[in-house]
This record gives structure tokens, C-alpha cells and sequence, in this order.
């Protein structure tokens, strides 16, 4: 009797095992082929994606735009309110200060750039077919605005941002009867220019673009002349950033107005200082400060 219940026992127990050898085998078959299913759904989702990605980067602009680093804005700044000797001497220049205050703010908002303004910009390929960049081109000009004669003002210095590859020149004259792409050297703009920059996708190259202007005072936008699939793209330049994002698109420049009714420098320490027009020595359309910089009541 005691034989007979160990043998029943030792089937029960065969049993048992033999049964969770077959679930697991019966789970070995199945569990796969719905992983199998999953992975193959994912992985259609993502090629879907990026379809949809590459889709989308083919029906936009050829260029993706980027703040670059080789230009350092405006040497001199005009502005039509005359700050006389005090009104302004001794001011701090504040880098990150607000629109109401001396500060890149407060020039940006209020004061015009003189003889010259731009931009330096990195541009990144999206188009799978080769990019061509080939010239500038403006629109809404407007040539007719008041050139401005109250205050002359110099500021604070930017420094180098160090060595980075070399950036493509263009320029215009922005109130040229007919204005064309020109040849950059420095800031003085040279011959017609007549390269094409070619980029594949990804491929990034920065531009250092500048507008001058020679007797009109004048507010404008402009684009990039970019040719890709067959077809001519105009991708319009910030004229500003905020936040690595365009925050402008209107650029403004005016000729010099010799003389002017006050003239300011910034100074040791950032400080403003009030200077008088004997300091300032002219070469055409590009003044040059030649006094020391420090505080006077003149």
C-alpha cells in the first residue's frame, strides 16, 4: 500500500512537471511571435516618423538659420535726440540692461547704426539635393526716413570670439539706384560678387552680411538668394535675436550728418562720457574717436 501511494506520488509529481514543461513550451511558441509583432509595429511607427520628418524638411526652406559669431555690430550709432553735456555723462553702460537704460537693448530699440549694419548668420543645408546660396536680395525699402543729427555715440568694444572657420563676405548698398550683391573685405564692401556656396545636407557654413548705405537713411529686410531642387528659395535674415530665436527683420542705417549736436563715447569702465566734435576725426563715411576717453565737462 505504501509502494502504490508513492508510485501515485511520484506520478502526481511527473505530472506536474511535465504539465509546467509544456506550459512553458506552449509560452516559448507564443510569446515570441507577439514580441515579434510588437517590434515590427515600432518599428514601422518610426520609419513612419521619420517620413514624415524627412517629408516635412523636403517641403520647407532649403536653409535652417542660426546666430553666428564673426560680426560684432555697428561701430557708431546715430540718434535723432540730442543728449546734451549732462544729460547722459557718467552713465553706466549696462551690457544686460533694459530698453530704458544705456545698454545693447536700449541702442537696439532707440539708435540707428551708421554707414553700416548686419549680421553674421550659420546656415545649415536640410534639402537632401545639393544647396546653392548665391546673393541678397532686399524688400521693403524704404530710403525715405529723416537722417538723424542729435547724438553721435560710440560704444563699448566687442571682443574676438576666437578663431573659427573662415565665414563667407556678401554686401549691399542699400541706397544704390539698383542694388547688388557685393564682396565683402572687413567691412568695406568690394566687386560684384559672383561665387555660389554650395552645401549638402547638413552641412553648415556661417555668412558675415553687410548693408551699408552712402546718403539716405533707410529701413529694409533682406534675403537669402538660395537655389535647391530646381527652384530659387528666399529665406529672409533676422536683423535680431532673442533667445537663439529671430526677434526682428527690419534693419535700419543712415548716413553720416556732420555736425552733430552732441557726441558721446563709451568710456573706462563702461561709463558714458560726453566728447567734443574736435575728438572725433572723419575718414568719408567713418568717424574716429581720438581723445582719452575720460569724464569732462567741456
Amino acid at each position: 500500500m505504501r509502494r502504490s501511494n508513492r508510485r501515485n506520488h511520484w506520478f502526481a509529481v511527473g505530472g506536474l512537471v511535465v504539465g509546467l514543461v509544456s506550459a512553458v513550451a506552449a509560452a516559448a511558441v507564443v510569446f515570441p511571435a507577439i514580441n515579434s509583432d510588437e517590434r515590427d509595429q515600432r518599428q514601422e511607427d518610426r520609419d513612419l516618423k521619420e517620413q514624415a520628418e524627412e517629408d516635412a524638411l523636403e517641403a520647407g526652406l532649403p536653409l535652417k538659420l542660426a546666430p553666428g559669431v564673426s560680426y560684432y555690430g555697428p561701430g557708431w550709432y546715430v540718434n535723432a535726440t540730442s543728449y546734451g553735456i549732462d544729460q547722459l555723462n557718467g552713465q553706466p553702460f549696462r551690457e544686460d540692461g533694459g530698453e530704458a537704460v544705456p545698454s545693447w537693448a536700449w541702442l537696439q530699440k532707440n539708435w540707428t547704426p551708421l554707414s553700416e549694419t548686419g549680421l553674421a548668420v550659420s546656415v545649415e543645408s536640410q534639402h537632401k539635393t545639393t544647396v546653392l546660396v548665391q546673393a541678397l536680395k532686399l524688400r521693403d525699402v524704404d530710403c525715405s526716413l529723416p537722417v538723424p543729427d542729435g547724438t553721435l555715440l560710440e560704444p563699448p568694444g566687442i571682443g574676438d570670439s576666437g578663431e573659427a572657420a573662415p565665414s563667407v563676405g556678401m554686401g549691399m548698398n542699400v541706397d544704390s539706384p539698383r542694388p547688388v550683391t557685393r564682396t565683402v573685405k572687413g567691412l568695406t564692401l568690394g566687386a560684384p560678387y559672383t561665387d555660389q556656396i554650395a552645401l549638402d545636407r547638413g552641412d553648415a557654413r556661417e555668412f558675415r552680411i553687410v548693408f551699408a548705405t552712402q546718403k539716405r537713411a533707410c529701413s529694409f529686410q533682406a534675403d537669402l538668394l538660395v537655389y535647391s531642387k530646381g527652384k530659387q528659395y528666399r529665406v529672409r535674415l533676422p536683423a535680431s535675436w532673442e533667445d537663439g530665436k529671430p526677434a526682428s527683420y527690419t534693419f535700419t542705417v543712415a548716413p553720416p550728418h556732420k555736425p552733430y549736436k552732441s557726441h558721446y563715447v563709451v568710456g573706462a569702465a563702461n561709463m558714458l562720457v560726453a566728447v567734443p566734435d574736435t575728438d572725433i576725426k572723419w575718414n568719408g563715411q567713418t568717424p574716429k574717436y581720438t581723445g582719452n576717453g575720460e569724464l569732462n565737462y567741456w
